[in-house]
């Protein structure tokens, strides 16, 4: 699976390498394109461009591995197994419920704070609930890293997404509020429906397969026994030749049928094998692991989302009071704690820190060993390596772009493409500001990058048409991310729950098309208005 999706990326590299021999680099201002010539992908760069997106973008590949190995220590207390089965027993008979609430909950905080990669520490956790209700990856996958996308395409006051359009396009940060919101209801809704019904058609599936296995038992013991009866050279032989067989296998395939469970899960959410004796598991309390995981969560959240922007500054005064404490005249916070930006201000380093620090409190609870901790967050990093190697790859493109936006002079095929497609109307168009923003998003999967670069093909619109203009790029952007491979998220969603590129796009191309008919729609009234 992992090799598949390791070729769609490949693929779609190879394409933009074909396009750079062919369209020509340009830079668009003014409302005209002036081209460059070509600057084509040369040999050597098919080798250099992946190596170097992976040496820029190294961070994504060191969070997923964080997320990994703080489940490898969860999985190992027996705290993860024992918070699955609680929760299974309390759904079982409601799992719509339990599918439900994880796709409204996904939906909301994602358009709330924007903050995907934080956000991802959740899908594990609720993934291994859904697997336990019985649900299939396809729509464990919709319902967690689906329902994280779907809410970048309502996102309300995400500085990531919603906040960092109104910045750049100089916009107040509750504009077009109601129409956020409204979408979001739209879009979770219709996210549900598509769950549910799918889900329903995959259950039918296998219990229809499950009943042809069943008939296939059934028929092949009666196959044995009358092979044995053949070969036999007496009556008597024959009789017991085929009564024994017939026994034999009956019995064996009856406990084969009656203990086999139908595996469901992926190996990247597998609860491992017991380290802990019977008698000592059942007394392994969930409780501690969702108290320090929930708190890591909200630190994390809190730490990275950006308050600042939205005027509020209390977490920049605390950080400033703590750091100016004085012993002595020595500011001794400020030198053991030089290194700690403010709540408001983390990165993704103080993300990566925040795990480990998790995993460790969190082993020490459950009485684990050092070499214990050591050893089974090795282990959840490993099973997550993959999926992190390929969420970075799948920034290859969109390096050649961050190289040619922060360092070349040229300017880029993008700025031909979208601009050539600019000239076929006149003043702000809904359909055309869309197309150049799914094809852009296709390259650019960096929001900020992305309005940055539409900026100059916007300016020119009316002021009434930039608060639309900041909608339609946020919308139509989390619809790419939802199915473009070039999408960080995805292919790292894909990456864990096993699912190939062509099964999710059988899957989430309606919900696609009507999420993105939907944008368009709700932007063209608010034109018209």
């Amino acid at each position: 699976m992992k090799s598949k999706l390791l070729k769609v990326i490949g693929i779609l590299f190879l394409i933009y390498v074909v396009l750079s021999w062919i369209i020509p680099v340009g830079m668009y201002s003014g409302g005209e394109v002036t081209t460059n010539g070509i600057d084509p992908v040369g040999l050597i760069d098919l080798f250099n461009t992946p190596i170097q997106a992976f040496l820029t973008f190294f961070i994504y590949c060191v969070v997923f591995i964080a997320i990994g190995g703080l489940y490898g220590v969860l999985d190992k207390t027996g705290a993860l197994e024992k918070f699955t089965n609680s929760m299974e027993k309390v759904f079982k008979g409601k799992e719509k419920v339990f599918l439900i609430i994880t796709i409204v909950l996904f939906t909301i905080l994602s358009s709330l704070t924007g903050l995907i990669l934080p956000l991802f520490i959740l899908v594990p956790l609720f993934a291994a609930v859904l697997f336990a209700l019985g649900y299939d990856k396809l729509t464990v996958m919709a319902s967690t890293v689906g329902s994280l996308l779907v809410g970048t395409i309502a996102s309300t006051y995400g500085f990531n997404f919603s906040g960092y359009a109104s910045y750049l396009l100089s916009l107040d940060a509750s504009n077009q509020i109601v129409a956020k919101c409204i979408l979001l209801v739209i879009l979770t809704v219709a996210l549900i429906f598509v769950t549910l019904m799918s889900s329903k058609k995959a259950k039918e599936k296998e219990l229809k397969e499950a009943k042809m296995k069943k008939e296939e038992v059934k028929k092949a013991p009666v196959k044995k026994e009358v092979k044995a009866s053949a070969q036999g050279n007496s009556k008597k032989t024959s009789k017991t030749g085929g009564k024994t067989t017939s026994k034999k296998t009956t019995k064996k395939t009856s406990s084969k049928t009656t203990t086999k469970k139908t595996k469901t899960n992926t190996k990247a959410f597998a609860v491992s094998k017991p380290v802990k004796k019977v008698s000592e598991k059942s007394k392994v309390s969930a409780l501690p692991m969702v108290i320090i995981f929930l708190l890591m969560l909200i630190i994390c959240l809190v730490g990275m989302y950006t308050w600042s922007y939205y005027g509020i500054e209390v977490f920049n005064d605390i950080h400033e009071a703590i750091m100016g404490v004085e012993i002595k005249d020595f500011p001794i916070f400020e030198h053991l704690l030089s290194s700690i930006s403010a709540l408001g201000s983390w990165t993704y380093t103080e993300l990566i820190g925040s795990l480990i620090i998790g995993a460790i409190v969190i082993g020490w609870i459950y009485k684990l060993s050092l070499n214990d901790i050591i050893d089974s967050f090795a282990s959840g990093a490993k099973k997550w390596l993959p999926t992190a190697v390929l969420s970075v790859l799948a920034c290859t493109i969109f390096y050649s772009f961050y190289y040619a936006l922060s360092y070349g002079g040229s300017g880029t095929l993008l700025d031909t493409i979208d601009g050539t497609i600019m000239g076929l109307a006149d003043g702000f168009n809904v359909l055309v500001v869309g197309a150049i923003t799914l094809i852009s998003s296709l390259f650019l999967n960096d929001f900020p990058y992305l309005v940055s670069f539409l900026q100059s093909f916007i300016s020119g619109f009316d002021v009434a048409s930039l608060p639309v203009a900041g909608l339609l790029i946020q919308g139509i952007y989390g619809i790419a991310m939802l199915i473009f491979p070039t999408s960080v998220f995805l292919i790292a969603g894909l990456s864990l729950f096993e699912v190939s590129y062509k099964e999710w796009m059988k899957y989430i191309w309606k919900f696609a098309l009507v999420a993105l008919l939907l944008v368009l729609l709700v932007c063209g009234i608010i034109t018209l208005l």
